[in-house]
């Protein structure tokens, strides 16, 4: 998935909803992110119990990362595609699907 079209996809949902990442059963903080030439990867951190809100993502993302990048997501050193979302109890519960060696 694509910064734009994830853009598109939470168009109006509440800026205060923190971002986790769900793998299985667990949920996983995304604390923050890091821009490289091919993609947006959102940082986790098992160990952080703070997660990024969208607001202060959407913030941080329009300064520095053109829309057309691909947003992944890298859990245990592992990149993982962003393929959709889940709202649950204020969080936006991001699935991604292990991203395959190109």
């Amino acid at each position: 998935m694509y910064l734009k079209d994830f853009s598109t996809l939470v168009f109006g949902l509440n800026p205060s909803y923190q971002l986790y990442f769900q793998n299985n059963n667990s949920l996983i903080p995304i604390t923050q992110f890091l821009k490289n030439d091919q993609a947006t990867i959102l940082l986790t951190n098992s160990a952080s119990g703070t997660a990024m809100s969208l607001q202060s993502f959407f913030k941080l993302s329009n300064q520095f990362v053109s829309p057309n990048t691909e947003i992944l997501i890298n859990y245990n050193s592992q990149d993982f595609k962003v393929f959709g979302y889940r709202i649950s109890e204020n969080r936006l519960l991001i699935n991604g699907k292990l991203r395959l060696v190109e």
